[in-house]
């Protein structure tokens, strides 16, 4: 602005006012006039403008100075508009400045929502929690978030102007490149694709890439990418999971964890395993209780069992009857477990494996059967065995020994009444005589092994006795015999025979394998049971490895399992044999 002498008042753009240095108006041109601020002549400009304009006008109107050019502007509010003034530089001959208005109201609200905007911009750009990047047309990356040097691994700086297909895997830039080309076309797309990181770690991530319109121009692309590596990993481990439950056979039941009581809990889950086991749909199962599948043979004890359980929040496995929809019993092996709440809020549920056993169970009742059948024919086998030791031993006792006992009286007469033999022939007489008497015992030996008459005669407990006492100082074993028979009677037949083959056996394994000094044998008569103990102090063997210890002991478990019995052996290295046996009076049988 020049000098006010020499510009007349009409010729300034906008609306102008020259104002003295008191601050009075002297004039204003037309514009001035029209503003809706109402400025006249002859009054105080100050009092038009807000307290906090004020001052300052007026000690910049005071002075006939040359204002500083950063002096010359303001900003003051005028009956509630915001206005700029902009003062002349000089003052005029009489002091009085030209004072150029402008309404700037609007201009400052479009200024202010301007920055607003643009610090909201700048929010959802470097606060978004996803990786956010603008695009040049030639794809180059001009800025980037935080997020974005997270999932790359590269600075902002090294990023910017580095081509965003270098980030991609090569398998995917097809699908990025086409991607970009539509953004650029004006729609909006996206993708799923691998990045590399600088660590070489690859990342499935879904870019979706805006288009930035100015002007109705695409300027270049925004582009919002979303690590979706984790939730990928989940969907499709539960793709999986999903496929896997549908082909199980089991049957997969989670329900909520009360109530306990009747109805019972709910069900919130339950693969399709369920309709090939029990003839229900899935959708007739959901929201029902387990207690659907119960029936009048369903084990109430196994089902208390059960609910225990459940209030202690512990894993159970019971196997019970259960029930088809066309009303078919099968056997089920049930095993659930508690799920526990994820957090603080969560829900616990129960989670039940069920399993059809009914063909395993049949296989084991034929097994059973089939044993029962097997020990039925052992055990016959063994009473025709024992009888056919009897009679062999009786008829060695009886016809042989008595033979070969008149055989040695006979020989005898006839040393005694020949006297013409000749000395020679006497002596191998007599030899003959001594030889005889040696088979006579052997016989009698032969005989006692095969069976001893006391065992039919006095029972177990006599033979037991005479058969100690045989071992006794054998190889230098020390044998120590306690008994309790009972008040009322003595163990004969068929427990008898077995506690004797049991026991006969347990000294020739300790004989022949233990290299024990001592054996302890204890016997026991109760009115329901006879027990055995045989006890000896030798090296013991490890139960997994028996080895020859084994062998014999398979026959002792046999005989006690045909009568019904209870077998222990307890041992180690080291440590000695200890074998308990328990047998039931109620087979006291003749064998």
């Amino acid at each position: 602005m020049g000098s006010q002498s020499a510009i007349a008042m009409g010729s300034l753009p906008g609306a102008v006012l020259r104002i003295a240095p008191d601050g009075r108006i002297r004039d204003l041109n037309s514009w001035a006039e029209q503003l809706s601020a109402g400025f006249q002549r002859d009054t105080m400009v100050v009092d038009y403008l807000d307290e906090s304009g004020r001052a300052d006008l007026l000690l910049r109107l005071s002075g006939n100075w040359t204002l500083p050019e950063e002096d010359c502007q303001l900003e003051a509010f005028i009956k509630g508009r915001l206005y700029r003034l902009t003062l002349a530089i000089s003052a005029g001959p009489d002091g009085s400045r030209f004072v150029q208005l402008a309404d700037i109201t609007a201009y400052r609200h479009l200024s202010e929502r301007i920055a607003i905007n643009e610090q909201r911009y700048r929010s959802l750009f470097s606060q978004n929690p996803y990786a956010v990047c603008s695009l040049d047309l030639q794809g180059r990356l001009v800025e980037t978030n935080r997020c974005t040097e997270e999932l790359t691994g590269y600075p902002e700086q090294q990023l910017c102007d580095y081509h965003w297909d270098n980030l991609v895997d090569e398998r995917d830039r097809k699908a990025a490149r086409e991607s970009f080309e539509a953004a650029l076309e004006g729609n909006p797309c996206s993708y799923r694709c691998r990045v590399r990181s600088r660590m070489g770690e690859k990342a499935l991530v879904q870019v979706t890439y805006i288009p930035i319109v100015i002007g109705g121009k695409v300027t270049g692309v925004f582009g919002v990418a979303r690590d979706k590596t984790e939730r990928y990993r989940l969907e499709e481990s539960r793709r999986l999971l999903q496929a896997c439950m549908a082909q199980i056979h089991d049957v997969i039941i989670i329900t909520e964890m009360d109530p306990l009581d009747p109805p019972g809990p709910r069900i919130v889950y339950v693969n399709e395993g369920v309709e090939r086991m029990t003839g229900y749909r899935p959708n007739e199962v959901l929201d029902n209780t387990p207690r659907m599948f119960q029936g009048p043979d369903t084990d109430r004890a196994a089902l208390r069992r059960i609910r225990k359980a459940l209030e202690r929040r512990e894993p159970i496995k019971e196997v019970l009857v259960n029930y088809c929809k066309n009303g078919v019993p099968f056997w089920n092996e049930v095993e659930i477990v508690p799920i526990p709440a994820p957090g603080i809020g969560g829900r616990s549920y129960f989670a039940s494996v069920q399993r059809d056993i009914t063909k395993t169970k049949q296989r084991e009742a034929e097994l059973r059967h089939s044993q029962e059948e097997l020990r039925q024919l052992t055990r016959a086998q063994e009473g025709v065995l024992e009888q056919e030791r009897r009679r062999i031993a009786r008829d060695l006792h009886d016809e042989l020994g008595q033979t070969l006992t008149a055989l040695k009286l006979n020989l005898g007469l006839a040393v005694d009444q020949m006297e013409e033999l000749s000395g020679d022939h006497r002596q191998h007489l007599e030899a003959t005589i001594e030889s005889v008497d040696d088979a006579v015992e052997k016989v009698r030996e032969i005989s006692l092994n095969l069976r001893p008459p006391m065992l039919d005669d006095l029972g177990f407990e006599a033979a037991a006795e005479w058969l100690l006492t045989r071992w006794a100082g054998r190889d230098g074993l020390d044998v120590k015999w306690h008994s309790e028979p009972a008040e009322d009677g003595v163990v004969k037949g068929e427990v008898a025979t077995a506690l004797y083959r049991i026991l006969q056996e347990c000294m020739t394994n300790v004989s022949r394998h233990s290299e024990a000094s001592v054996v302890t044998i204890h016997y026991r008569e109760t009115e329901t049971s006879a027990n055995l103990e045989v006890r000896d102090n030798g090296g013991g063997f490890d139960p997994a490895v028996a080895g020859n210890y084994g062998s014999g002991l398979v026959g002792v478990r046999e005989r006690v399992v045909m009568l019904g019995g209870d077998l222990s052996v307890e041992s180690a290295s080291g440590k000695g044999v200890r074998i308990r046996v328990e047998l039931p009076l109620e087979n006291n049988l003749d064998d």
